[in-house]
């Protein structure tokens, strides 16, 4: 199994040691001393002072007085060292470590809440992660897709795996039909390794929402970040043959039926009011989001009624279009747009989170083996910039103007004989 680094899985102290490395590259001192990182994170509060608190200078006085072997701070600096390489948080060549922009972004999130851009920010740095051949994260979501009300000791076996193929995903998922025991004897691990590893992703994927924890075990989230939508398997929620079956949300649908149920209460076309708001506040964001949602929808209707004019079959729910035939599956997100640039890369980084993850998870069980493609949909056009860099993660965009369906080259390619407007 492979080694993962374990000190600390709360977003908010990574944020805060990040700052911690931030400030000592401006300060011109190098943060891969141990030492100087170690002491920073100790007044910053990620590294405690003990199982007995105690001052933070007499605490620091006191370890400073031990081997460097001895001084727990070192080794907390030393793991945050190893898990910010692999999120790509910073470089190190094994004599100076660097921030990358991404690890200065991260270190910005420090004291703040958990919510928005920032969850956007973590999300993506963990699916990122590749560790010895695989996505460790993305492995485990698989996994507990897999294997839904799996135990957390179980989710370590996202380790296990050795790269990010269907065979190693169907390796360790009967690996986790065994107990603990079996299982740490056959792959050879030592307790130890086995607590440690199951310490950080299961943690990750709890603060993201991407899964729901009852008790001791885990199940998927519907959608990204989405626990309050409720589970897309319950536990033992596996047909014989051990297919995953369709999330219990989602369902086939007709071009006349979608886009008029399980998509009102729960959009996040517009955030609701907040519950200290004014009641005309309130009132004004309501209408808002009542309009919003109307024009979502309407504009989920047109497409789906395109692709039906092809045969394809219609689903729906968590994700706004998925349309199949027998050689290709099309899986579209659909954004409304208030006209604001700040709406737009709320929208756009939406689009860009929901769309690889109903397509890793939710779809299985409709499409089969029958290749994916994934498709951002908007009211309007959106910049340039916004849609090369979706394309650069396939992900196709499309877009209303003037009436008609437009698109970039990428949409062509994905939906040539399955809309008219792009054969």
């Amino acid at each position: 199994m492979k080694g993962f680094p374990n000190q600390v899985a709360d977003f908010g102290k990574l944020a805060l040691a990040m700052r911690c490395i931030v400030e000592l590259e401006d300060a011109e001192e190098n943060p891969r001393d141990e030492g100087l990182f170690g002491i920073a994170l100790v007044r910053a509060g990620v590294a405690g002072t003990g199982h007995r608190p105690k001052p933070i200078d007499q605490y620091i006085k006191e370890q400073l007085k031990k081997p460097l072997s001895g001084q727990s701070f070192r080794a907390t600096a030393r793991g945050l060292r190893q898990l910010f390489t692999l999120m790509r948080l910073i470089t190190d060549d094994g004599e100076t470590v660097s921030v990358t922009e991404r690890g200065r972004v991260a270190a910005t999130f420090a004291d703040a809440e958990l919510e928005g851009a920032q969850v956007d920010f973590w999300r993506r740095v963990v699916r990122d992660m590749e560790h010895e051949g695989s996505h460790p994260y993305l492995v485990l979501l698989k996994l507990v897709g897999r294997k839904p009300g799996i135990s957390r000791a179980k989710c370590a076996l996202a380790l296990e795996a050795k790269d990010d193929t269907k065979e190693e995903l169907e390796r360790i998922a009967a690996l986790a039909d065994l107990d603990e025991e079996k299982i740490k004897t056959k792959i050879k691990v030592s307790d130890t390794n086995w607590d440690n590893a199951k310490k950080i992703l299961p943690r990750f994927a709890e603060q993201l929402d991407d899964v729901i924890r009852t008790g001791g075990n885990y199940v998927l989230a519907d959608a990204p970040g989405r626990a309050d939508a409720g589970p897309a398997f319950a536990a033992g929620d596996i047909r014989s043959r051990g297919a995953v079956r369709t999330p219990r949300s989602s369902r086939e649908v007709t071009a006349d039926s979608i886009g008029r149920a399980g998509t009102g209460a729960e959009s996040d076309e517009v955030p609701p009011p907040p519950p200290e708001a004014d009641p005309a506040a309130a009132q004004k964001t309501i209408q808002l989001r009542a309009g919003r949602l109307r024009r979502h929808n309407l504009l989920v209707q047109d497409l789906a009624a395109r692709f039906a004019q092809r045969s394809a079959r219609l689903f729906e729910d968590p994700f706004d279009v998925l349309a199949v035939t027998d050689s290709k599956a099309i899986l579209v997100e659909v954004k409304s747009l208030s006209g604001d640039q700040q709406d737009e890369r709320d929208r756009v980084r939406d689009a860009f989170s929901q769309l690889p993850y109903y397509e890793a998870f939710l779809t299985q069980s409709v499409v089969g083996e029958t290749p994916i493609s994934k498709v951002a949909c908007f009211e309007r056009p959106i910049t340039a910039a916004h849609s090369k860099w979706m394309n650069d993660y396939q992900i196709a965009v499309i877009w209303y103007e003037d009436g008609q369906l437009r698109g970039d080259a990428l949409a062509k390619r994905f939906l040539s004989g399955l809309l008219k407007e792009f054969d």
